[in-house]
């Protein structure tokens, strides 16, 4: 039992006042009588309450004892911890995010989770309400706000994870809205803890109880997998992945290289506790399929064991140099031997594409005007269809005052130390973004409008000194890869890109495929349509957003001539999910936290039992007083 008023335990005084009230003699006047026969009574009494005397029981005077007594309980407002009922409406979020597939409490994290949901659904009365609320990479509402134990115990039962991250505020805030105009609410949150401090929390009259799920953290696991083309070893595919250990204690594991599930090569590796290591895989041929990474470690969470990564055909690209003749641009293009390099002038862009595609068009000082229907990077040109909009006047002499380093366009380059004479005077179009800036206007950006892209230099190469800059090569080369990369799949024209659980996922498919079968992991299947709002300009990709597992997906469409098949792999890659130490409190973003419970339990007040029992005693020695008793 604990207290939750103990400050009002200073009311105790009054029972020491009433006792004093039985010893303190009475004041009386004095009076001479011929015989005390007749006042025996008086005198017995007059002996009891002569100061100091013994103290003699009274029936009055303990009814009047436990009545102060009872009413001071109810003042310090006693409380036992007990299974919670609830209110009269909760919201029970259910994390359903990986780390609640750890096995360290079995079956795993999430069936118990499941299980005290289970718990608190029995607990309600049949006056009392409850919904139930899923917090993966989205937040699904299971079972609407229902006095129907059975259905919300299906809800329950029904609720799958999904291998990826979750939104737990944006969770507790749906839950708040649902209870926000019902009495007793409150939001049950089951949980690992393994989230983000929870920013602009408003959960208005809910209370909010977080129930702890969770023992320890043993894993070990896969939290970064990339593979890319050396271009300094005559285009060698390298393979890297990033191993941590989790737990307190070293490890020792075999990283597993596997091509379509066919075992390629083996390595020990010793990982200490708390510790990470890194291995590089460039001794192996890499052939174009999807590669996997496996470790053999038998810990508590099984889905960030493996990592996929799709190593695609080398593909050579096609791109135009539109140009009166630079032969910076020239070389800078041609470092990349993938790039089949095509030269033009904007007379003679006309004739060039109408024999045959390009994925780049590089534009020189001008655009010619049906380049809008290329990947276009564009230097001193400002047509219509750039980024940004072209105002009166140039900047002179403007400093780089800023650089998005992880963009994919300007990673790698370093800026800082570029010149300039002058540059466009400019500003961003809605869907344009700014990855070199200086302080008065954007120099260099990037965006993509109707399934094209396009990267804006407000400056030409004559104007500044980034041709003679290591910079310059960097991110020519970048840029091609990200121009390019919505004609060939791949998101920085490297070998392949691992595909994180809960992105979504650009599929190259026939433009004459309308449905694509996606197999997931599990064995079930999904049916990808296109659409206009699936594919809003770009008829050879289909994107999908249901990669939330972790697995080999097989996509499959068409028929005939035209039908098709391809995979691709999800992967976690998730330190924060893979860190799975329970938290004790949830944590918020202004330096408070919700402790947390290894239980769904709440505190049962008993004051109203207190305070009507008082009651009784006192109507009990009214009658006591007026009988003589």
């Amino acid at each position: 039992m604990n207290f939750i008023a103990p400050q009002n335990f200073i009311f105790a005084a009054l029972l020491g006042a009433i006792l004093l009230l039985y010893i303190l003699k009475m004041k009386r006047r004095e009076r001479t009588v011929s015989s005390t026969l007749l006042w025996q009574t008086a005198l017995r009494d007059l002996q009891a309450n002569a100061p100091w005397q013994k103290l003699r029981s009274s029936l009055l005077m303990w009814l009047q004892l436990l009545f102060v007594a009872l009413c001071v309980l109810a003042l310090v407002r006693p409380a036992v911890f007990s299974l919670a009922r609830g209110g009269q409406n909760i919201a029970i979020i259910l994390d359903a995010s990986a780390s609640m597939n750890a096995t360290d409490i079995a079956p795993s994290r999430f069936a118990r989770a499941q299980n005290e949901a289970t718990k608190l659904i029995n607990a309600l009365s049949s006056s009392d309400s409850a919904t139930i609320i899923a917090a993966g990479s989205s937040t699904r509402v299971l079972a609407p706000l229902t006095r129907d134990k059975t259905a919300l115990k299906n809800a329950i039962n029904r609720a799958t994870t999904q291998d990826t991250s979750n939104n737990l505020r944006d969770a507790i805030t749906l839950a708040a809205s649902l209870l926000q105009k019902r009495g007793g609410a409150q939001i049950y949150v089951l949980s690992d803890g393994a989230v983000a401090p929870l920013n602009d929390l408003s959960t208005g009259k809910s209370q909010i109880q977080f129930v702890k799920i969770g023992a320890r953290n043993d894993n070990v696991a896969i939290t970064a997998l990339d593979a890319r083309r050396s271009y300094a070893q005559g285009s060698a595919t390298q393979l890297f992945v990033s191993v941590r250990n989790f737990s307190a204690s070293a490890k020792t594991i075999n990283l597993q290289l596997l091509r379509d599930g066919q075992l390629v090569a083996v390595r020990p590796t010793q990982i200490a506790g708390k510790n990470a290591t890194s291995q590089l895989f460039d001794d192996v041929e890499f052939a174009p399929g999807l590669w996997s990474v496996k470790i053999d470690s038998d810990d508590d969470l099984a889905t960030d064991n493996v990592a996929y990564v799709r190593i695609a055909p080398r593909r050579a690209l096609r791109v135009l140099l539109v140009s009166e003749g630079n032969v910076f641009l020239e070389r800078a293009l041609n470092i990349n031997p993938d790039v089949k390099l095509f030269q033009t002038t904007v007379g003679g862009y006309a004739n060039a594409r109408a024999n045959g595609d390009f994925d780049v068009v590089v534009c020189d000082g001008e655009a010619p005007p049906d380049a809008a229907n290329a990947n276009v990077l564009l230097f001193g040109a400002t047509p219509s269809f750039a980024p940004v909009e072209k105002l009166v006047g140039f900047v002179s002499s403007p400093s780089v005052a800023d650089t998005d380093r992880k963009h994919p366009v300007t990673q790698f380059a370093p800026w800082n130390d570029v010149r300039f004479a002058q540059s466009q005077n400019a500003r961003l179009k809605p869907w344009g973004k700014t990855i070199v800036e200086s302080e008065s206007t954007p120099l260099v950006v990037v965006g993509e409008n109707g399934g094209k892209r396009a990267v804006w230099c407000g400056f030409r190469l004559n104007e500044t000194d980034l041709a003679l800059r290591v910079a310059f090569p960097i991110f020519i080369t970048n840029a091609v890869r990200w121009l390019s990369s919505t004609r060939t799949q791949d998101a920085t024209d490297a070998a392949g890109a691992a595909q994180r659980t809960g992105q979504s996922v650009t599929l190259d498919v026939p433009q004459t495929a309308q449905t694509v079968t996606v197999t997931r992991p599990d064995k079930t299947t999904q049916n990808v349509q296109r659409d206009s709002e699936n594919n809003a300009a770009n008829d050879a990709t289909l994107v999908y957003a249901g990669a939330d597992k972790v697995g080999e997906y097989s996509m499959s469409g068409g028929s005939g001539q035209n039908s098709f098949k391809s995979q691709f792999g999800a992967s976690l890659l998730n330190a924060a999910e893979s860190d799975l130490t329970p938290r004790d409190a949830l944590r918020v973003a202004d330096n408070t936290s919700i402790a947390g419970e290894n239980t769904a339990r709440s505190n049962r007040e008993l004051w109203g039992y207190l305070a009507f029992a008082a009651l009784l005693l006192l109507t009990i020695e009214w009658w006591v007083y007026h009988r003589g008793v």
